[in-house]
């Protein structure tokens, strides 16, 4: 899902996309960048576009690189001699990395035009590693510039950060989330609460693709439609297809997540919003929401949470979602069954 224009990354990343195609334009060009965001803002994506504006010699009109000369291609297939990668060796950047960097910046480049180097997970370098990669930012050289990425900038070192322009990368809007999963073909229905769980589109598409998610997603609704049927039992419910959820952790927290969602819907339903995510199942959101006093929605949503933070450490799961969904469970049918025998 690599970006073609600079429409498409103001579509997501109006400020950025200003910002460098401004320096594009303007021929003015820092010779370091800091691209900072959280996870899911799609920085390596725009780092490569941006690589490709300054070495392609086929701009449009509009400043986009033509995505098809030899320098768009070799930057695509990342064997342009001119496009210096750097990511982690294990868990940090290591001083052997950055000098081997060093020694490429000093070599006369076996290809005429600018030199771009790309440094992923930049808040990784050790102490030695960063010392070594301001000498970089200090004498950086005519036509080299660098490109730095990391979810948290607050670790790079303050003269890091104070030699390279700091771009930031704002969590992307749900709804063009949204827009995109529907684009693919996934329905809306699911599309949805998939863009209010996470805001890394490359992961939203990748759980849109997983079946295994999505059945997830409809297990959800069935055990809220369980708290909705006085014939039905919500842990049987439950049980008879969890296991894909206590099988794996991520699953486990995916299904939390999701319902924390559902149970703030019917919290906004009771206070009469209409801004709820699981809108295609909004008669069943609402039904549940006459069921239960607001304080009692509340108190089913602290469980959720709680579990939520719990289940990240070695628990019991069989039994801390039997607890809680009997709670839960209660809850609904116990309100029900008191307003139709008062004492």
């Amino acid at each position: 899902m690599s970006y073609k224009t600079w429409d498409e990354i103001s579509l997501e990343q109006k400020v950025a996309a200003r910002l460098l195609k401004n320096h594009i334009s303007l021929h003015r060009l820092n010779h370091a960048y800091i691209f900072e965001g959280v996870k899911g803002t799609r920085k390596s994506e725009i780092a490569e576009f941006f690589t490709k504006a300054i070495l392609c010699k086929h701009l449009d009109e509009s400043l986009n690189p033509c995505h098809e000369c030899d320098h768009c291609q070799r930057i695509d297939s990342g064997s342009h001699p001119n496009v210096f990668i750097v990511k982690p060796d294990g868990q940090m950047i290591k001083k052997e990395q950055i000098k081997s960097l060093i020694e490429e910046f000093s070599k006369t480049s076996l290809e005429s035009g600018p030199r771009v180097n790309i440094i992923y997970e930049a808040d990784k370098f050790n102490l030695s590693s960063a010392n070594s990669l301001l000498k970089t930012m200090e004498e950086p050289g005519e036509d080299i510039y660098q490109i730095m990425i990391t979810e948290n900038v607050q670790a790079l070192l303050p003269t890091i950060k104070s030699r390279g322009e700091v771009i930031h990368f704002k969590e992307l809007d749900r709804g063009i989330i949204r827009e995109k999963l529907q684009s693919i073909g996934i329905d809306a229905s699911y599309a949805n609460p998939i863009s209010q769980y996470t805001s890394d589109i490359s992961a939203a598409v990748e759980i849109a693709n997983d079946e295994l998610m999505i059945e997830i997603i409809d297990l959800v609704i069935d055990v809220y439609e369980a708290m909705s049927d006085p014939k039905k039992s919500v842990i049987i419910t439950f049980l008879e297809n969890g296991g894909k959820v206590i099988a794996d952790q991520s699953r486990t927290e995916f299904f939390l997540d999701l319902m924390i969602i559902f149970q703030k819907d019917i919290i906004q339903s009771k206070l009469k919003n209409d801004h709820i995510c699981f809108y295609s199942h909004h008669f069943l959101i609402e039904s549940l929401s006459k069921k239960i006093d607001l304080n009692t929605a509340k108190d089913h949503l602290e469980k959720l949470l709680e579990l939520s933070m719990r289940i990240k450490y070695n628990i019991n799961k069989i039994l801390a979602f039997n607890e809680l969904l009997m709670v839960l469970e209660r809850g609904y049918k116990n309100a029900t069954q008191s307003r139709r025998n008062p004492i």
